[in-house]
This record gives structure tokens, C-alpha cells and sequence, in this order.
């Protein structure tokens, strides 16, 4: 009872030492940051790597997370900084491989081939590095807790060991995370709290394209997004997206319209392309892997209420080149342009960008940031942009098509292809 009611005394004695200051005198703080050679990728991070942050990168496993990682800390390396990757699922000779096919050969680029948290944080403090790679949080391990490396008590302990650790020495941290069936990291969701970047590396293993997307970022924008290109040679960052989205498109074939998205504050030019075919089945089909099918549904239902009777009957296939997934409502215009466009066998006119969100009644409604959509699908060629009158009417520029209902827009896209 005496050393319990000693240790009260002294706890309450350490919480009377920290007091709670006015926010007006909070110290200020410069960011200082670090590229992590790819400019793309810093766009993504805010600006590059934060000393002190912890970054945690998911995906499918094979995706090309640590081919991104290795080349990335090379070129980290290569400015002058030392950087230490470790590893707890390949061995030195695997890893090698890796290197020597990416062309990695930097005398400060260190490698540990370990899953011990403790000693990855005692070589770190030997080497004294700026980066620190950790592939992968689900094979770290505490020895102090007897759970096996991948559970949560131990994804926790060791996220944790390793935030602190960071924060500490103001040494950035990047851990590599799997992700499940459902696309979610795998682990405890604790994890993607404790960490100050959350980044998701997606693309389908036979694709040559791979996109990295910020789900939270507490020193930069959300939803930020850069493109990869897989070739031999590694990953290769790609500048301009509108550009390569739209590299093959062929504007003669019916079911092909382009629209502009949003990825964070980058407008991408992207083609949607859509298939419709008779239903061979009693429930007509509906499959789009890059669309949110429930808003492809919408836009079925409301062609078929005001444009193209029977439509519903009709298998729909929707999808965007290159494996760019889209969840904002200002494609469904083009959705529904591309749709009818198959359906009736008439091509959209090349020169022509749609944009706008659809309305239940078939109205056509206001996207967000129209103007730098509107901007970046001039700057790739196209002259005319297909739009909401709202926006039209504001807009001093001719070459702005206002429409206000969906037959409109599917009346002005499928004709005069001048």
C-alpha cells in the first residue's frame, strides 16, 4: 500500500511539471525538407520527405513498392545523405539482385537484413541516417512480446518504437505496408493513425502504369496523385498523365469521350471508354472496375428515362485506359455521353472534352474547379469543352458549350464534327 500510494504521489508530481501554454505562444517552425529524388513523388509527399515524419506506404504485394523505395533512397543517397533500408522478407542476395538491376551502387545507401525493431533503431542510431526504409511493418517484430511478427499487438509495438524513434532524432521513416482483399492496409487501423503520411501504391501487377495516392498527409494536400511507368529499368515517373492517358485513344471509335478529373489539385485529361451489348443474361450486366458502379447505375437510369429508351435492358461496360481509378461525380457526363455513343454506334467529336456532374432529372449540374479543367483540356489540343450553362455563362470564351440537361449535351457531343 505505501509504494502504491509513492508512485500516485510521483505521477501526480510528473503531470504538475507539464503545463498547458496559450496557443498565441506556440513556437513557430520551419518545414525542412528533403527530395526524395522523384519530382512527382515530392509533389505527392507536399514538398519531400519531413524530417521526424513517418510515411507508410501500402499496396498489393508484387505492386512495386520496394522497387520505388530502393530507387528512391539511391537517389536520396546519391545528394550526399545517408539512408539505411532494411528488410525483413529478403535476404541480402535477393535484395542485390534488385539493386544491381535498378542500377543502385551509392556508397551511403546502407542495407539491413533484419526484422528486429530494436535493431534496426540501433543501427540507425550507428549510421546516423536522414531516411530510414522499413520493408515491411507486417514482418517487423518486439521481442519483448511473445505474438508472432504481422499480428496487431505487434504491427502497434513496433509502429510505435519506431514513430518515437523518429520523432526523436527527426529522422524520416517510411514503413511498407500490404494491403487485404478490400484494399485496406494490413494491421490494426491504429497504424495509419499513428503515421503523419498515408500513401496507397496502386495498379494491376499486368499494367504498366502505377499510381500513387495520398489518403492523408498532415505536412501536405490529401488526395494528392503521381503516375509511374513500370519499364525494365525500374519505375519511371511520369510528368505529364493527361498526356499519357490519352496516348492511344482513337477519337473514331464510338463509345470514346475524354473528360477531365481531379487528383487533389492536379486536373488529369482522361478517356472513358464504354461498350454496350445486349444482354445475353436475364439481368443486364454492368462492369466497371475504374467507375463507382452505383454512380454508373445512376447514369444508366437516367439515359434510359430521358435519352435512349432501353438502354436498361443493355449490358454496360465502362472503363478508363491505363488503370486511373475515378470516384468524383464530374465524369458523369461524359459517362453518359460515351454510353450513348456505343449505344447508337456514333463517335463523340474529337475535338470536344465533357465535363459536369448529372442530376437525377437528367439536369446538368456544377463540378468543382472547372476552370483549371477547363484550362489543362485546352492545353492538351482540345478546342471545345462541353460544360454546364451556369459556368458557360460566366466565361467570356467561346469555346464553352453550356447545356442544361443531358440530351443536350448527348445531341451536341454525337453531332457536329467539324
Amino acid at each position: 500500500m505505501i509504494q502504491e500510494d509513492t508512485g500516485k504521489r510521483e505521477e501526480s508530481r510528473r503531470r504538475k511539471e507539464v503545463d498547458p501554454i496559450p496557443f498565441i505562444e506556440l513556437p513557430e517552425s520551419v518545414l525542412s525538407r528533403f527530395s526524395s529524388g522523384f519530382e512527382e513523388f515530392d509533389r505527392v509527399l507536399g514538398g519531400g520527405f519531413v524530417p521526424g515524419s513517418v510515411v507508410l506506404l501500402g499496396g498489393e504485394p508484387g505492386v512495386g513498392k520496394s522497387t520505388l523505395l530502393l530507387k528512391s533512397a539511391d537517389l536520396v543517397s546519391a545528394s550526399g545523405k545517408r539512408v539505411l533500408y532494411t528488410s525483413g522478407e529478403e535476404s541480402q542476395s535477393q535484395v542485390a539482385l534488385r539493386s544491381k538491376r535498378l542500377g543502385v551502387k551509392n556508397p551511403n545507401l546502407f542495407f539491413l537484413g533484419s526484422q528486429n525493431v530494436n535493431d534496426i533503431i540501433d543501427a540507425a542510431l550507428k549510421i546516423k541516417p536522414c531516411l530510414v526504409i522499413v520493408d515491411s511493418i507486417q514482418t517487423a517484430e518486439d521481442e519483448s512480446l511473445p505474438s508472432l511478427p504481422g499480428t496487431p499487438a505487434q504491427i502497434r509495438a513496433c509502429a510505435t518504437k519506431l514513430l518515437e524513434f523518429a520523432k526523436e532524432n527527426d529522422v524520416t521513416v517510411v514503413l511498407v505496408g500490404h494491403t487485404v482483399k478490400t484494399g485496406d492496409i494490413a494491421g490494426p487501423r491504429l497504424l495509419e493513425h499513428l503515421v503523419d503520411t498515408v500513401l496507397y501504391f496502386e495498379g494491376e501487377k499486368t499494367n504498366l502504369h502505377r499510381i500513387i495516392r495520398a489518403q492523408k498527409n498532415r505536412f501536405g494536400p490529401t488526395y494528392e496523385v503521381c503516375v509511374f511507368r513500370m519499364e525494365d529499368e525500374g519505375l519511371q515517373e511520369v510528368k505529364n498523365p493527361s498526356q499519357e492517358f490519352l496516348s492511344e485513344r482513337n477519337p473514331e471509335n464510338p463509345g470514346s469521350c475524354v473528360s477531365v478529373c481531379l487528383s487533389g489539385t492536379q486536373p488529369i485529361c482522361i478517356e472513358v471508354e464504354a461498350l454496350v451489348a445486349p444482354s445475353v443474361y436475364g439481368a443486364p450486366r454492368r462492369i466497371c472496375t475504374e467507375l463507382d458502379q452505383n454512380r454508373v447505375s445512376l447514369v444508366l437510369a437516367v439515359l434510359a428515362r430521358n435519352v435512349a429508351a432501353g438502354l436498361e435492358t443493355k449490358d454496360a461496360f465502362l472503363k478508363i485506359p491505363g488503370g486511373f481509378k475515378v470516384s468524383e461525380p464530374a465524369v458523369d457526363l461524359a459517362c453518359a455521353v460515351a454510353l450513348v455513343s456505343s449505344y447508337r454506334q456514333i463517335p463523340v467529336a474529337d475535338d470536344l472534352v465533357v465535363i459536369g456532374e448529372l442530376g437525377l432529372s437528367g439536369e446538368v449540374r456544377m463540378a468543382p474547379r472547372l476552370e483549371d479543367r477547363v484550362k489543362e483540356a485546352f492545353r492538351m489540343g482540345f478546342s471545345r469543352a462541353l460544360v454546364p450553362e451556369r459556368f458557360a455563362r460566366g466565361e467570356s470564351r467561346k469555346n464553352l458549350v453550356g447545356v442544361r440537361t443531358v440530351e443536350e449535351a448527348v445531341r451536341h457531343a454525337l453531332s457536329n464534327r467539324d
